[in-house]
């Protein structure tokens, strides 16, 4: 176990009050109360933060979780601390069963850096219309049978599957089965209509897949699955880099989840090449172009995102003209909820796991804490 900490000097936030406190932060592998600590950190007046959450990335850093070893994946998670992001769902993506099993298997394998909770699986139960970057010869129709395959490969780590619900008419009831499995479904890559959603919502589907982009559109006589994101009180990821979404898109959407709690989820989509220069990439075998934060494939395609979670709690203050405290929800409570694992992360209270994230007012990382060892510490 870790010996326990002490972090003073620090603006420690405080989830509940939605608020900073100039107070000490005591610490082993769980946030404690007063005691002797037999070591200190001085902060300096840094903000001591619950480390990030981001439960939809396929990468970064030149490395792809669809094709990444062990080492590669250890790699992986340790960039993602550097970002100050504590815990993740690597997700992997439409491609044949095999490959995908042996990502997932990877992903199990890999020790140290940000914590992998749980494995989004975003495809290959998508709608070919909607597939966005997937490849369409590898999209499958939903059967609980193979499923319940890749939700015993996951385990023990949760599995959360993004569906399109227009696919789940073969009366397998697949989303249900999904959730009495101890699986979660999100919405996404979908042409459904609103009546479809609210069925899959009905079933038990918990979130919807970066909101707007590959959904079916919001019209005001039928709100598709854009619009059910917006009147539900289901979680809904967004990717707030100013490209997937316009910022006026952004704050439209942050205002309407308002009344339903936190259940606007910041996401980064990233893809292996966020991190790096400009120039030509590939991701899972699909070639795409980075120019100015913008990836696309040859056809226009928006792969995915550049992204990392301390800019795009940067982009949704100045977005939505919010503060820090009202931001920082958005990529710790929201994501742990939707994850179910707000019981031990996402918050800096008592008992919870010692996740903690110390940075300076632009949210640039200076400490990263992991189950109270430190993974990761700024050379100044």
């Amino acid at each position: 176990m870790p010996m326990k900490t002490r972090i003073i000097g620090g603006k420690v936030y405080n989830t509940e009050k939605c608020a900073f406190e100039e107070r000490t932060l005591y610490f082993d592998d769980v946030i404690c109360g007063k005691g002797i600590a037999l070591k200190t950190i001085d902060a300096a007046g840094a903000y001591v933060l619950p480390g990030f959450i981001d439960l939809h990335t396929h990468g970064r850093m030149g490395i792809d979780i669809m094709e990444a070893d062990t080492s590669e994946m250890n790699a992986l998670a340790l960039e993602y601390a550097k970002t100050g992001v504590t815990t993740m769902y690597p997700t992997v993506m439409t491609a044949p069963l095999d490959k995908i099993y042996r990502a997932i298997d990877t992903i199990k394998s890999a020790a140290g850096g940000a914590k992998f909770a749980g494995i989004h699986v975003e495809g290959p139960y998508i709608d070919k219309e909607k597939r966005g970057c997937h490849t369409e010869s590898f999209i499958r129709e939903p059967h609980f049978d193979e499923i319940s395959q890749i939700i015993e490969r996951i385990a023990p780590l949760h599995a959360h599957f993004t569906i399109a619900p227009e696919h789940d008419d073969k009366g397998e009831g697949v989303i249900n089965k999904i959730v009495r499995s101890g699986g979660s479904v999100g919405i996404g890559h979908t042409g459904a209509d609103a009546e479809t959603v609210r069925r899959a919502l009905a079933d038990g589907a918990v979130s919807f897949t970066h909101t707007f982009n590959a959904m079916s559109e919001f019209r005001h006589r039928e709100p598709g699955a854009s619009g059910m994101a917006l009147a539900t009180a289901a979680f809904a990821e967004f990717i707030c880099d100013g490209i997937h979404l316009a910022p006026e898109t952004v704050e439209a959407a942050y205002n309407a989840k308002l009344r339903f709690g936190d259940k606007f989820v910041l996401i980064t989509d990233s893809i292996p090449s966020a991190g790096l220069p400009d120039g030509d990439y590939d991701m899972n075998g699909i070639p795409f172009t980075l120019f100015r934060g913008k990836a696309c494939t040859s056809a226009g395609t928006i792969v995915g995102s550049a992204l990392d979670i301390p800019s795009a709690i940067l982009n949704l203050m100045r977005f939505c003209d919010i503060p820090l405290e009202k931001a920082l929800l958005c990529a710790t409570k929201a994501p742990a909820e939707m994850a179910g694992i707000y019981d031990r992360a996402g918050s800096l209270d008592i008992g919870k796991s010692a996740d903690i994230v110390i940075c300076d007012e632009r949210l640039g990382i200076q400490k990263v804490i992991v189950s109270g060892i430190m993974v990761y510490e700024r050379n100044n």
